[in-house]
């Protein structure tokens, strides 16, 4: 049984190597060339409460005591848009901000 294991171990000791990938980037040009880009969750925690919904002038609470927009009334496509392209911009900078 010991001259069986030692055989599997040497085996696998010897073999390993071969199976290695030398460079990571010649099977998946893709993932290396560029970085994802940025999803919902990670633009709200970069632009913060930016991305909430407005608050909107609600005559129709005084009347009725129930809220039209309880969360606030949620952003254009084109201001969610424009708020995806600054953190893009945001992500991209290289430098970290100065703390006062």
């Amino acid at each position: 049984m010991r001259p069986l294991m030692f055989v599997v171990a040497a085996a696998a000791l010897f073999t390993s190597p071969a199976y290695a990938q030398e460079d990571h980037a010649t099977h998946q040009p893709a993932a290396a060339a560029e970085a994802p880009a940025p999803t919902h969750e990670t633009c709200r925690a970069v632009m913060g409460r930016q991305m909430d919904g407005k608050a909107v002038h609600d005559h129709g609470r005084e009347k009725t005591g129930a809220m039209t927009w309880p969360n606030g009334k949620p952003l254009t496509a084109a201001e969610m848009e424009r708020m995806h392209k600054v953190c893009a911009a945001k992500l991209q900078q290289t430098e970290a901000p100065k703390v006062k």
